[in-house]
């Protein structure tokens, strides 16, 4: 000290303003390398956490919407191979009442004669007469003559479907006609016709014991073309006995052209699966997919793997769903949907590898943008130190002044950094750093308005795309009220001599359920209770299309109970420009109000619930199933009558009642529908009872979502 206080006034003077310089800076230097540590820390910890949640969401997301998508295309899949088997079963239904017709109606029909089997006509479509070893042959002539008349039918149906291997007419008598491409297979080297004992084999065995159509389980082709499965029923004499077998034969190589058409992906396939947990058809040689023999275990034996055992199960019984499994060691997820016209079931598998495989990237990518980030952040830092230390070296060259300008310009811009990273952090995403020094901790805060920009422009786009819902949810809301305006509502029709009721709850906004109820004249009242396939706006579309048609028809029938006529000029028009393939179960009928008779025609619906007055209780009424409406033209319908008397009620539905499903997945069923009606007092109004039934319902329902939609309709006779 004594040393400066010698120093002449300039040098004390510059000495103070040097190490006031000096001291100004080493403080600004401090706080602004704490400014940066406190940046560094915050922004790192953002970054790091809108990193990890928005993998793991992103993930999440990718994962749920290929699980949908897999759900979506396996119930697609199975309605296309459900609608594949069941014209086989029509073909076949078609063949059993025409051959039991010609026996029926045999003064109608010519004898026509058809040949025995000849190797010359190898690879030709062609009929052949075959017989069993132990036949008189002459004893069966007129028999052969007359079935010989139904191979045109054999012909133009092995022709309309290319998995048809071979079409068939087997008598119980012993001779058997077929039409196919395998002449050779039937005669010995000689050119003779082999003898053909079918009688043994298992298409015959199921059609005698279904008595039905039906399909077989697989089996071996008795002239060695490989495995095989058919569609078969029997045929009836005048006498409405057993006289035979007509079927349609398809070999598995033929068939599963269907099934291997499904692929998803690089590891997804689909296959076909019996109710009795063997697979019939399949991609797969080898492996718990394989296509089963009879000594292979059933998927659904213990010795499976649980998680694929516990999955067949679910399939065999007819349910559909998807499952996560274990098939040969690898773990995969099985989408299923029941084939209805089989009782089969159809699934699709997909490695889970797969699924994860696509999130795991999207995972991986956003992790790498998160680390970009953050090293983007550390090298801002470095150079920002780099620019301090600098800096130090300048304000030790100039005066004192400056030295206190600069670092007054370091540390005010890294604060304002600070404070904003901290206000952003915290949640507030219209906060804008406004920073303008030209160098790093400028590009800085660019960086973090751009993400908080994008981050502004995610939640937007959410706030419409929900905005969006909503307004669809108000369209479908108005449609709602549309649908159910067509639905007559007005109840009282100021009589005494009949009452009627009715109600529809539709699963989704819109549905395809509908009632109708309307006097033709002043004694005969008609109504209509029907279920469109499917849900939502194109079951709704076809809804009023098909109540609009029956009720025109009806209308304009030249006879006052013409039913058989309405429903199928109802059904011919519903067939007509109908390329989704959809169809309609219809129960209709007309109470003659005056005489109690009550004419109906059921098309394919559910059977109605009567209440007969003098035995004091409910009871299904017997009903035809006939065809469904628009799936097929030219298609007869069965008309049918009962006598109603005073007090007796009619109780019609639609499945939404009976297979409607509580959380464990079981059906209300029509045990518990008749048990049910039985205990309400028979005296009651209608409305009481249709709300009782619907608390029994909602009973057996409880937490578990409406899965179809729920309608029901109540017509009492007074009289």
């Amino acid at each position: 000290m004594k040393r400066i206080s010698r120093m002449g006034i300039r040098k004390q003077v510059l000495f103070l303003v040097l190490s006031c310089s000096i001291i100004t800076l080493l403080i600004a230097g401090g706080i602004s390398l704490f400014g940066m540590i406190n940046i560094k820390a915050n922004a790192v910890n953002v970054g790091v956490e809108i990193g990890e949640a928005a993998a793991e969401k992103s993930a999440e997301a990718l994962k749920e919407t290929v699980m949908k998508s897999l759900e979506g295309i396996v119930y697609e899949r199975s309605k296309q191979v459900n609608h594949l088997f069941r014209s086989v079963q029509w073909d076949v239904k078609a063949l059993s009442d025409e051959m039991t017709k010609i026996l029926t109606n045999y003064w109608d029909y010519a004898p026509r004669y058809v040949a025995e089997p000849d190797w010359n006509n190898e690879g030709i479509i062609v009929a052949q007469l075959q017989y069993r070893a132990d036949v008189n042959r002459a004893a069966l002539a007129e028999e052969v003559g007359l079935t010989a008349n139904l191979q045109d039918w054999l012909y133009q149906m092995n022709a309309s479907e290319d998995m048809i291997t071979s079409n068939y007419v087997a008598s119980v008598n012993g001779f058997n006609i077929t039409v196919d491409a395998a002449s050779e297979r039937r005669v010995d080297e000689y050119n003779n016709p082999l003898p053909n004992d079918y009688s043994v084999r298992p298409w015959y065995q199921k059609a005698m014991q279904e008595q039905k159509v039906t399909f077989t389980d697989v089996f071996n082709d008795s002239h060695g073309r490989g495995l095989a499965v058919s569609c078969v029923s029997p045929y009836y004499d005048a006498y409405g006995s057993i006289a035979g077998v007509v079927g349609e034969g398809m070999l598995l190589e033929s068939v599963d052209d269907i099934v291997l058409s499904t692929k998803i992906g690089e590891t997804g396939y689909g296959f076909i699966m019996n109710n009795k947990g063997r697979i019939l058809f399949s991609p797969k040689n080898t492996g718990d997919l394989a296509i089963d023999s009879e000594e292979d275990p059933s998927l659904l034996d213990d010795a499976k793997d649980p998680t694929l055992a516990a999955a067949a199960k679910l399939m065999a019984t007819g349910k559909s769903g998807l499952e996560y499994v274990m098939i040969n060691g690898i773990p995969c997820y099985v989408a299923f949907a029941p084939l209805e016209s089989t009782n089969w079931s159809f699934g699709i598998v997909i490695e889970e590898s797969e699924i994860t495989t696509s999130a795991e990237i999207s995972r991986q990518i956003i992790e790498q943008n998160t680390g970009d980030f953050v090293a983007m952040l550390n090298d801002s830092i470095k150079m920002l130190i780099l620019a301090i230390f600098g800096a130090f070296v300048v304000i030790m060259l100039i005066v004192p002044f400056f030295g206190r300008k600069i670092a007054d310009s370091f540390t005010k811009p890294i604060n304002i950094l600070t404070d904003g990273v901290r206000e952003i952090a915290s949640g507030n995403l219209d906060k804008k750093l406004d920073i303008h020094t030209g160098n790093e901790i400028e590009h800085l805060a660019t960086c973090f308005n751009a993400m908080t920009d994008e981050l502004k422009m995610q939640m937007a786009n959410l706030t419409k795309v929900t905005a969006e819902r909503e307004k669809i949810a108000t369209e479908l809301n108005v449609a709602t009220n549309i649908q159910l305006s067509m639905l007559p509502r007005d109840f009282d029709f100021g009589r005494e001599d009949f009452e009627i009721y009715a109600t529809m709850n539709a699963a989704k906004a819109v549905g395809g359920d509908f009632y109708d109820f309307y006097l033709l004249d002043e004694n005969h009242l008609v109504v209509t209770i029907a279920d469109v396939s499917g849900k939502g706006v194109p079951a709704a579309l076809f809804m009023s299309r098909s109540k609009t048609i029956l009720k025109n028809f009806t209308m304009t029938m030249q006879n006052p109970d013409d039913f058989e006529a309405v429903m199928t000029l109802a059904n011919n028009q519903l067939c007509q420009d109908n390329d989704e393939m959809m169809f309609v179960t219809v129960f209709m009928g007309m109470l003659d109000l005056q005489t109690g008779k009550f004419v109906y025609v059921n098309g394919g619906h559910n059977p109605p619930v009567i209440y007969n007055s003098a035995k004091k209780s409910y009871s299904y009424l017997e009903v035809e199933q006939n065809c469904v409406l628009g799936l097929m033209d030219e298609m007869d319908f069965v008309q049918q009558e009962i006598q109603m008397q005073a007090g007796d009620m009619i109780y019609m539905y639609t499945d939404g009642v009976t297979e409607a499903m509580d959380i464990q997945n079981n059906q209300y069923g029509e045990a518990r529908l008749l048990k049910c009606l039985n205990q309400i007092n028979p005296a009651c109004n209608l409305q009481k009872l249709l709300a009782d039934v619907r608390a029994d319902l909602a009973e057996h329902v409880g937490a578990a979502e409406q899965s179809d939609d729920i309608t029901m309709l109540a017509v009492r006779l007074n009289r």
